[in-house]
């Protein structure tokens, strides 16, 4: 019997003041279903904007700000789930969705939304018991790497940040097999991005690509240039992740953008053909800065 493809869902969840939207991926390397922040309200407003966590649709990211511009429903929403009554959520009371499950029945949303409780609150509890213990007793680069990854999959770098600083107050010093090590230090170097611990983000990253040699941690590097807002480097990170494996049009884009300003034109034009099908209007905006 073939696997039934299940509709992509987006869940909606308040914490700290901030309206989260919590989304399904499953992890490539392990098969395992996890959920991270796809996108959210910024602090002290009710914009929604990208994470870059997960992947989303500029048609569902309009579907998470109509959910959040629509607070009474959303709170029906969310009385209905936390009610605990059965019936409410197998029969049509529940049809009355929020706009960013648009995508799916009313009956597989409740259950992804409570598999996805059952998932948070396991993780909350793994990732308590870790802070409990000192960092000489509970490192070591496999759990810690897990830790990290899910405080930041949750957007909690401040938290994730706090506990690297306890763990590895030298990364110089971090010992393990090559692999395992460069992983936990990427994973290093995404929670300081996230936590605007730019510095600390790019020497973490350096130190892992020394150690395995992959186009996603030139790209990355390119990624914390640029909001050093360091262009030429930035610049030199993107080319280097090119020679490793072609870009995927995201990065493509932003490695075309920053060509274009620094009038590399020849450059930047085989980078904006590999854009244009999926970014056609940044791509002819450029297109008309070349030829202005």
């Amino acid at each position: 019997m073939p696997a039934v493809e299940l509709p992509h869902v987006f869940l909606p969840c308040w914490r700290d003041g901030r309206l989260l939207f919590f989304t399904d991926v499953k992890e490539g390397y392990t098969s395992r279903l996890s959920y991270r922040v796809a996108a959210a309200t910024e602090p002290g407003s009710d914009m929604v904007m990208r994470t870059h966590k997960a992947a989303i649709t500029p048609e569902q990211l309009e579907n998470c700000q109509a959910t959040a511009n629509d607070g009474a429903g959303l709170q029906r929403f969310f009385d209905i789930m936390g009610a605990g009554n059965l019936g409410h959520l197998v029969d049509q009371k529940i049809a009355n969705l929020p706009p960013c499950a648009a995508e799916s029945s009313h009956l597989i949303y409740a259950c992804s939304y409570l598999n996805f409780l059952r998932k948070y609150i396991v993780d909350e509890e793994i990732v308590k018991q870790y802070e409990g213990q000192k960092p000489s007793q509970r490192f070591n680069p496999e759990t810690a790497l897990s830790i990290y990854k899910i405080l930041s999959a949750t957007l909690q770098a401040e938290r994730a940040s706090a506990l690297i600083e306890a763990d590895i107050p030298d990364i110089l010093k971090l010992r393990g097999r090559a692999t395992t090590i460069a992983n936990l230090l990427r994973e290093v170097s995404i929670v300081k991005f996230d936590a605007k611990e730019f510095s600390k983000a790019e020497a973490a990253m350096l130190q892992a690509v020394k150690l395995h040699d992959t186009e996603d941690k030139w790209r990355r590097l390119a990624d914390i240039s640029q909001a050093r807002n360091q262009s030429e480097k930035a610049v030199d990170y993107f080319l280097k992740a090119e020679e490793r494996a072609p870009l995927s049009p995201p990065p493509a884009l932003r490695l075309a953008t920053l060509l274009v300003e620094e009038k590399r034109f020849e450059e930047a034009k085989p980078f904006l053909e590999r854009a244009e099908a999926t970014f056609p209007k940044p791509v002819e905006k450029l297109y008309q800065a070349i030829s202005a």
